[in-house]
Order: structure tokens, then C-alpha cells, then sequence
């Protein structure tokens, strides 16, 4: 399911602010990509643990940016010894290439800026706490959001299986008129070569018994009826049931292509035909489910 949670935190004790991003894309499988600052190597996996258990399906990018805080304490400090190595660095450089090079006040400020975005970072080991307190906070949204897409595919999945449902239903009654359907069409198709239908032909009542036996089809209808029940179960259960939602459509769609090869009667197939459509929705909104 798609899904998008973000959260600030400041740190107290370090000039830090932390920014987590957390978002997902369908997917069928779960593909997790997690990016952290270079400096804080390791804290991808622990990232990976803190969510390991709680995600089943999608593609979910969880991105950790780090922006230094300066107030009015700090706007001016400047390390002396670094800013003249910097200094006689970019001079170097500039005479290399024939540019002029001029230091006034505004590049003295940039370039000691630059200094004191390329310092490097805390141990994370040090905000871990922090860190997780701000990761949970957009884990929590992102979450929200996805629960509120979830109760609306829920909504739809159920509004969809009761129409298979009713079709069953009707399915179930009309088939309990094959046999005579069967005899009635057999009949029309004799008189349209000049032959009559004799009921007490062994022949024929054998020939109508085949018929009755080869399409039952009251099996494949209590399987769909408990398929169902275990749809309803998954539904309002708590846990990651999508791929087990996903394997009970193909059950359903097998027995559907049962019972539609074993029919001859137009409202059955009709019955099963949309019944299909139905489901093949059904399958596309599961994908998306854990």
C-alpha cells in the first residue's frame, strides 16, 4: 500500500536536526531501501531492525537527512587553523588556472561556512534514543496513512465478494433445473432432426444420468462458500494475510472455471462471467495488501 509519514526532531544537546522520510510504493514483494549520512555508517541496519516484523509487501524508502542548527552563539565561530588551509588552498588552485582570487569580508564568510558544513558528524550511538524517537514518530504516520487506504480497500474487496457471493447464490438455484434443462434441449435438438425424444429409452435416461453426474457442480459451490469465510476471516483479522488473500483468489477463480466448464446453461455462464470480472478486481487490490 502507498503510505507517507515524515517528522523533525531537534537535538538538545548537538546542533542537529534530524529529518525522516518514510514512503511506499505497491509492490509484490517487500524491497526496503534505507539512506542514511555517510558519517553514520551502521544505522541503516539498525533502521532495518526497528521496522523488521512490522512491513510484509512494497517497496518502502526511508531517508534520514541531517541539517546543522546555527545560532547566534555559533554563527561566527570559526577555526582559525582550518580557514587558512582553506584559504591557501583555493589561492593555490586559483593561480593554477589564472583566476583571480580576492578574499574580502562575504568570502571569508563562505568560505568559513563551507568548513563547518564538512565537519564531521557525532557518533549516532550517542542520539540513538533520539534518533529512534524521531523514526517512530514518521513510522506512525506513515502507517496512519496506510491504514486509512487499507479500511478503503477493505470496503471495496467486501463490496466485491458479496457480488460473487449473490451470483453464487444464483448459480446454486438455477443449476438444480440442468438435468431437466438438459432433457428439454436434448428434446429440441432430436425434433430438429426429425427423431423423437422416448423417455423410457434406456438410452436416453442413461445419456440424461451421465449429464446430471458430469455437471454437479455442488462441490465446487461449497468450496467457494468456505473460500469466502476465510475471505471474511482475513478481512477482519489483524495480521498480514495478503498473500493469503491472494492464493484464496486463485482458488476461487479455479473453481469458477470448473463449474463454467461443466454448465450448458447461458445464466450460469453469464453468472460466472462477472463473477471473474469481479474477482480479477479483487486480485488487483490485494496485491497492494500485506
Amino acid at each position: 500500500m502507498t503510505g507517507y509519514g515524515s517528522s523533525i526532531l531537534e537535538l538538545e544537546s548537538y546542533p542537529l536536526t534530524l529529518e525522516f522520510s518514510i514512503q511506499s510504493v505497491n509492490r509484490k514483494n517487500l524491497d526496503c531501501q534505507i539512506t542514511v549520512p555517510q558519517d553514520w555508517n551502521g544505522l541503516d541496519r539498525t533502521i532495518h531492525d526497528w521496522i523488521k516484523g512490522h512491513l510484509e509487501r512494497g517497496r518502502i524508502t526511508i531517508q534520514l537527512r541531517i541539517n546543522k542548527r546555527v545560532n547566534a552563539k555559533q554563527a561566527f565561530q570559526i577555526n582559525h587553523s582550518l580557514l587558512d588551509e582553506t584559504i591557501k588552498k583555493f589561492s593555490s588552485y586559483a593561480q593554477s588556472k589564472q583566476i583571480p582570487f580576492e578574499l574580502n569580508a562575504s568570502s571569508l564568510i563562505q568560505l568559513s561556512q563551507l568548513n563547518q558544513n564538512e565537519d564531521s558528524l557525532p557518533n549516532w550511538q550517542d542520539f540513538e534514543s533520539s534518533i529512534k524517537e524521531a523514526f517512530e514518530s514518521a513510522f506512525h504516520s506513515f502507517q496512519a496513512m496506510r491504514a486509512e487506504e487499507g479500511k478503503q480497500l477493505k470496503a471495496d474487496i467486501i463490496k466485491r465478494i458479496s457480488i460473487i457471493s449473490e451470483n453464487n447464490n444464483r448459480i446454486r438455484e438455477r443449476s438444480k433445473t440442468a438435468s431437466k434443462d438438459y432433457a428439454e434441449l436434448l428434446n429440441q435438438r432430436l425434433k430438429a432432426m426429425n427423431l423423437e425424444l422416448n423417455l423410457e429409452d434406456d438410452r436416453i435416461l442413461k445419456e440424461i444420468a451421465l449429464f446430471s453426474d458430469r455437471s454437479d457442480i455442488s462441490e465446487e459451490l461449497v468450496r467457494l462458500d468456505s473460500h469466502f469465510e476465510q475471505f471474511s476471516h482475513f478481512l477482519n483479522s489483524q495480521k498480514a494475510n495478503g498473500r493469503k488473500m491472494d492464493f484464496l483468489c486463485v482458488e476461487v477463480f479455479r473453481e469458477l472455471n470448473t463449474i463454467a466448464s461443466k454448465t450448458t446453461q447461458l445464466e450460469v455462464t453469464r453468472c460466472v462471467i462477472d463473477s471473474k470480472n469481479e474477482l480479477e478486481r479483487i486480485r488487483e487490490q490485494i496485491q497492494n495488501i500485506e
